[in-house]
Formats: structure tokens, C-alpha cells, sequence
């Protein structure tokens, strides 16, 4: 009888051993997601990272039920899910992928919310001045900009529906806290957002051509030009709107003609912007 203290412990020992090894495994594969994904934007082949990707995304899902608040995995499934929908669901543009790029930017959405306060979260679909607070005291740019972005992207789908752009006014507060937090955070996303924000509206609800244009400029210059996606928007939300077709296609011409290496860390995004500048230019003679 005096022995099974000894026992009990040595079990409990052991089991507690065994979590912790699980914990630092786990911690440890969270730690290499990172130099993971970047490899990932770095890849060129559009078709392979569009094979990919799913399997990358379900590898860190499972993770995150090992480790279901840690941030970093959190907001890495936020932009992997976003950056899944944009790139290739909404690039194929058939009902189907359409229907599905609503559901990943909604799971991205959930991802990127349970890294932010429970104040975010409770107020998310609740009071918008408390919502606005509480966006107001975050301080992680990430998990905030890649809410914002997957919640703004699915409203841009859903535009038919009044309650989904009603929610259009939680995604400015988010976007205006991360562009305060940091207006360079993934080579000036937050300015690309606007870009399409202004430019993408009539003015009797609230577009501004001079205001999407300042803040693509903005985005351009954060790279040197490098990143393209700012300049697909300039075509896409500036020129077009204003009628500008000298500048429509001066700057799909240098998107297309941009070389595959001009910025080797967004070699995949910048591959995105091309394919999309295509087909932007392929349309000229119905925009203009």
C-alpha cells in the first residue's frame, strides 16, 4: 500500500513527460510553418501551388487541434485559406469555385477572429461602436488584416446581398486599425484594400478615383513596384473607372512584361497578378 504513491507518480510523471514531448513537437513544426509558407510564396509554377496548397492547409489544421490558440498558426491558416480562395478559386470564376471561395474566406475569417480579444469576437456580429473599441486595442497586426481581408473579399462576392455588405463597416474598422499598426504589413495590403475600396464604388456611395489611386500608389511604392498586384488594381480600379485607357494599358503591359523573378519572395502572387492582367486585357474593348 505505502508503494502506490510511488507508482501514481511515476505513471503521472510519465504522462505529463509524454504531453510535454507532444507540446515541444508540436511547438517545434509550428515554429518551421513559417519559413514553410514563405517557400510556398516563392514558388512559380501557378498549377503546382494550386495542387498543393489544400494538403499544406489540412497539415496545419491538423496542428492547430494540437495547439488550438496559438496565434501564429492561427493567422497562418487565416492567410492560407484567403490567399487559396483569391488565387485560384476566384481566378477559375465558375459558379462552383465562386461558391467555394465563399467558404474558404469564412473559415479564413473564423481562423484569423479566434487570434484576436474575445472583446473582438463577442462584438464581431454585435455593436459596432463596441466592435470598434475593441478593434481599436488590438495590437497584432496579423490576425486583424487577414480577418479584415477574407471578410471584405467575401463580401466582394456576395454583393447581391444586403446583410453581407451591411457587414462592410466591421471590415473598415479592421482595415484602418492595421493600416494605423502597420501600412507596410505585407507589402501594403491594407492600401491595396482601399485601392479596391474607392475605386470599386460609385461616388454616391461612397467611391473616390483620386483616393483609390493615392493609396495603389502607396502599395507600388512600398516595393518599388516590384509586388504587381497593385498595379493589376490601378488598372482594374482606377483606369477603368476614370476611362483612362492609356494608363489601363501601359500598366497591364508592364505587368505582363515583368520578369518571373522581379520579386522572388511574392514569385507565386505575382504570378496571380499576370494571369489576371491577361485576361483583364483580353476585355479592353468591353471596359472602354
Amino acid at each position: 500500500m505505502k508503494k502506490r504513491p510511488v507508482v501514481t507518480s511515476l505513471l503521472s510523471a510519465l504522462f505529463l513527460s509524454g504531453c510535454s514531448m507532444n507540446s515541444i513537437a508540436v511547438k517545434s513544426t509550428i515554429g518551421v510553418m513559417g519559413p514553410a509558407v514563405q517557400a510556398f510564396n516563392e514558388e512559380g509554377d501557378f498549377e503546382f501551388a494550386r495542387d498543393a496548397m489544400p494538403a499544406n492547409l489540412k497539415m496545419m489544421e491538423g496542428l492547430q487541434k494540437s495547439a488550438p490558440d496559438d496565434e501564429t498558426l492561427l493567422t497562418l491558416l487565416a492567410q492560407g485559406y484567403c490567399s487559396y480562395a483569391f488565387a485560384f478559386l476566384e481566378d477559375a470564376g465558375t459558379p462552383e469555385s465562386l461558391e467555394r471561395a465563399k467558404q474558404m474566406y469564412l473559415k479564413g475569417y473564423r481562423y484569423g477572429m479566434r487570434a484576436l480579444s474575445d472583446d473582438v469576437r463577442k462584438y464581431a456580429s454585435g455593436d459596432l461602436e463596441l466592435f470598434e473599441k475593441s478593434v481599436a486595442e488590438v495590437d497584432e497586426v496579423g490576425p486583424l488584416f487577414w480577418s479584415a481581408y477574407c471578410l471584405g473579399n467575401w463580401i466582394n462576392i456576395n454583393k447581391q446581398d444586403v446583410s453581407a455588405v451591411a457587414e462592410l463597416t466591421r471590415v473598415e474598422f479592421m482595415m484602418k486599425r492595421s493600416l494605423s499598426l502597420d501600412p507596410g504589413y505585407y507589402n501594403g495590403a491594407a492600401h491595396l484594400f482601399y485601392g479596391a475600396y474607392y475605386g470599386g464604388r460609385p461616388r454616391m456611395l461612397g467611391g473616390n478615383a483620386e483616393k483609390a489611386r493615392e493609396h495603389l500608389e502607396k502599395s507600388i511604392t512600398q516595393t518599388g513596384g516590384r509586388f504587381l498586384m497593385p498595379k493589376l488594381f490601378l488598372a482594374q480600379f482606377y483606369a477603368v473607372p476614370t476611362q483612362d485607357e492609356e494608363l489601363f494599358e501601359k500598366t497591364l503591359r508592364e505587368i505582363l512584361d515583368a520578369p518571373s523573378d522581379i520579386m522572388p519572395s511574392e514569385r507565386l502572387a505575382n504570378q496571380v497578378a499576370k494571369r489576371r492582367a491577361g485576361k483583364l486585357l483580353a476585355q479592353k474593348k468591353d471596359l472602354f
